[in-house]
């Protein structure tokens, strides 16, 4: 059979029919309203807060914290509708400040701004962007985990009231994004990140992709509510970047119902693992970094010694933010856990470096297909390296033999697999 990338410039892919489980794809829903009637109906009907014009009669200074470029999120869809709930509260803009929560991302370019906030709020709001490793830009929380230090970005103390706007999707650290991830990792300090991904390193693939109640959500939420975290407004958006659904208010309870709502969109039953998983990373692969995103859910889907097959773009190569990940590479465990314990490796980057070496080493192999990273490159960090889907299709035929097992996962960044059988 012809398998067509959602990329439009590959060509058709060939599968033997025989050896394919199964095409899946998530994140297929169609709204049933328009993006302001599912965003104003959120906000309208809060989940365990009053309405935000309520809070705002109360309130001196707002933060907006919204999330990067990196994210779905359709900022310039929400944020305005957040305004007018603030500004029908009495809060007038120049009470109101707009911080991007990166993380550890680099900034984001003014075309960027336009594009997530909309150019009517870049032109009537100074949109801030935070920094996680500028010392005077963070303030101390009073949060004890194994000796981490815990600082957020300064200008939420300076809030009466934060707004955190984001998207939820099946997250392979966190369970899943949005919720109090707009406070760590979105505007913490860098040891407070480090120790949010190394919390995670002992779950991965399927002990964690999905799943809410977990210690990582759990320190995440403690974080966020010592910050002053008060409301959240997060999507739900499908492949075609629509908007579905819209959760408002507490930040807790709002996002465990955005996240049984993710479930339902994201879950895809599976019925076994197979010897080839062949993926894209199609709006997560801005670099090799971002299709982690897609890596995990293909991880789950495999056997031990198979064979991934990554599609993507990445313009902007193996990590666009952080050199060393090209570097040193996912081929040797104990070089990596050793520039970690001499600190020459941030914990993030060791938990990135960990996770997928136990996707290209330990259960299998990874070939690599993309626009933006060369054979080279690809070859050094520990990755095969193939110039066409079918080129690597082949090869990973050559491997596992004319009769290995195949899975397709479509836009796998948006896809939580459920197999059914547990068994390796």
């Amino acid at each position: 059979m012809k398998y067509i990338f959602p990329y439009n410039y590959l060509e058709p892919l060939e599968i033997p029919e025989k050896n394919l489980i199964g095409i899946f794809e998530a994140g297929q829903d169609k709204p049933d309203a328009s993006p302001e009637k599912i965003v104003t109906k959120a906000l309208q009907n809060p989940i365990g807060v009053p309405r935000l014009s309520e809070l705002a009669e109360q309130t001196n200074r707002v933060l907006i914290l919204c999330d990067d470029q990196t994210r779905y999120t359709p900022a310039y869809q929400v944020i305005p509708h957040i305004l007018d709930e603030l500004h029908s509260g009495g809060l007038t803009d120049d009470r109101i400040r707009i911080l991007i929560a990166s993380g550890t991302h680099r900034l984001m370019t003014y075309k960027e701004l336009v594009v997530k906030l909309g150019a009517s709020i870049i032109e009537t709001f100074e949109v801030e962007q935070h920094l996680h490793d500028v010392r005077d830009e963070l303030f101390p929380l009073d949060v004890s985990h194994k000796n981490a230090e815990f600082l957020v970005n300064r200008r939420l103390k300076e809030a009466d009231l934060i707004i955190g706007v984001g998207n939820i999707v099946p997250h392979c650290i966190k369970g899943f994004s949005g919720g109090s991830n707009i406070i760590l990792p979105g505007v913490s300090g860098s040891d407070a990140i480090g120790a949010m991904h190394w919390l995670n390193l002992d779950q991965f693939g399927e002990d964690i992709l999905g799943i809410r109640d977990n210690k990582v959500r759990r320190l995440i939420d403690e974080v966020a509510e010592k910050a002053g975290l008060n409301y959240i407004v997060n999507t739900i958006v499908n492949n075609d970047m629509e908007i579905i659904h819209c959760v408002a208010g507490n930040p807790y309870e709002a996002h465990r119902k955005g996240a049984e709502l993710a479930s339902r969109v994201f879950n895809v039953n599976i019925p076994c693992r197979a010897d080839i998983v062949l993926f894209d990373a199609y709006k997560n692969d801005l670099d090799f970094w971002q299709t982690s995103k897609g890596i995990i859910p293909a991880y789950v889907c495999m056997k031990q010694d198979a064979v991934v097959i990554d599609v993507a773009d990445c313009p902007e190569g193996i990590c666009h933010n952080i050199p060393d990940v090209g570097k040193y590479g996912f081929k040797d465990l104990d070089i990596i856990m050793d520039l970690h314990n001499r600190k020459v490796f941030h914990p993030v980057v060791t938990h990135f470096l960990v996770s997928i070496y136990r996707v290209v080493t330990e259960r299998g192999r990874c070939i690599m297909v993309s626009n933006g990273i060369s054979r080279e490159s690809a070859e050094h960090t520990g990755l095969l390296y193939a110039k066409t889907p079918q080129e690597a299709l082949d090869h990973a035929l050559e491997i596992k033999g004319k009769d290995a097992s195949i899975i397709v996962l479509r836009h796998a960044g948006n896809i939580c697999p459920v197999i059914g059988d547990k068994a390796l």
